[in-house]
Parts: structure tokens; sequence; C-alpha cells
């Protein structure tokens, strides 16, 4: 393996999207994005899981802070 090293003025970040950290799929008044509508039809994803749960941080938000 090879060392990689960051130019010192290099700044890291994150990015996430909602539907795979929120949750709370029908609260709050959200509407159903195109990939709650997707993950509910029967057969489209393998497992079955979708993101009505997700990392649940719609309900633990005081949690992440």
């Amino acid at each position: 393996m090879t060392e990689s090293k960051s130019p010192k003025d290099f700044t890291w970040g994150f990015a996430t999207a909602s539907y795979q950290i929120e949750g709370a799929y029908n609260e709050g008044g959200r509407a159903n994005s195109i990939w709650d509508t997707f993950t509910h039809i029967p057969s489209k994803i393998a497992d079955g899981s979708s993101g009505d749960v997700a990392m649940d941080s719609y309900h633990l938000w005081k949690e992440d802070i």
C-alpha cells in the first residue's frame, strides 16, 4: 500500500443524502420521495429494505449533536 498525504491546507468534507439517514418517511408532513415510492414496490429491492427508518436521525437528532 502506498502512503498518501494531503496538503496542509486541505479541508475534509462530509456529505450524505437525507434518505440514507433521516428515516421517518411518513412523519412531519414529509412527502414521499421517488425512493420511498420505488422501495415500496414489491420485488424492486432484493432484500425488501427501504429508508423508512434508515439511521433514524429524525428521532435521534438530539443524540447526534
